[in-house]
């Protein structure tokens, strides 16, 4: 069954087309190319990403899916479905690793899914500024739904804690705006389609390189062990000069959709 529809952005009326992968295999490279736009280097060494996305994409490309505006592709959301548990205040702190094993897992044994867990959303740099963040969330509840899982589960990246890496993440996300709102763009957005915060998970993605690898990655200069600020990561990345490694422990924020199914 098709997938394809056509709906509306919500606040600015931006009129948009969803497609899985299912629906149009002639968009994976574009879509993988968009997907992949938006991260620092160094995002894109995830061994777990790396050793499991090729399966990913071919057991769930109907829950890879693009969001296009006149023939482009504006936003690419990337799912998994899962089966999850009621106890939702203790996931994994592995967060996307986690997810993304257990999804495959779940799959190569047979086991029925409950939920979608979101991998990752989007917007290509051409299109930002239109709402197709909160737009691409709400296709994400839609998609559960149309697909009788109860959740959608989201280890979520919020989307300003780069800008403070020294800051706990138990303490960034307790941080309001003046109207009392999340002070995340990201979490707010979730917050506004009822999405519950449930937890922080700790060891999202764990990358590691050498010092070398993380020079090319970053192009900056790590002449010493110690912890260092690098742009958009959300905690400082751990450099070890005598033994030659570099570790970033990437956290992120546990938010569950309930789909009411």
């Amino acid at each position: 069954m098709s997938s394809e529809h056509t709906s509306g952005a919500a606040s600015n009326g931006v009129v948009y087309t969803i497609s899985s992968l299912s629906d149009r295999p002639d968009l994976e490279s574009q879509h993988g190319a968009v997907g992949s736009s938006a991260w620092p280097e160094f995002m894109r060494h995830d061994p777990v990403a790396i050793a499991n996305w090729d399966k990913m994409i071919s057991y769930f490309a109907a829950d890879q899916v693009s969001v296009l505006i006149d023939g482009q592709i504006a936003a690419v959301i990337n799912m998994v479905p899962l089966s999850v548990g009621p106890d939702f205040d203790n996931l994994p702190d592995r967060g996307v690793d986690w997810g993304v094993e257990k999804s495959v897992a779940d799959h190569e044994r047979g086991t029925r899914p409950n939920a979608l867990m979101g991998v990752q959303v989007v917007v290509d740099k051409a299109f930002r500024g239109r709402n197709l963040s909160e737009a691409a969330a709400r296709e994400m509840i839609r998609h559960a739904k149309g697909r009788e899982l109860a959740f959608v589960l989201l280890p979520v990246r919020p989307n300003g804690k780069h800008a403070y890496p020294l800051i706990a993440m138990e303490d960034y996300i307790g941080w309001e705006d003046p109207e009392g709102r999340a002070f995340d763009g990201w979490l707010r957005v979730h917050q506004r389609l009822g999405g519950e915060t449930v937890g922080i998970c700790r060891e999202s993605m764990i990358i590691s390189g050498t010092i070398d690898e993380w020079e090319e990655w970053t192009g900056q200069r790590f002449p010493g062990s110690g912890q260092h600020i690098v742009p958009f990561a959300l905690n400082p990345v751990e450099m070890d000069v005598e033994h030659n490694t570099g570790r970033y422990i990437e956290p992120n924020v546990w938010v569950v959709h309930r789909c009411g199914t």
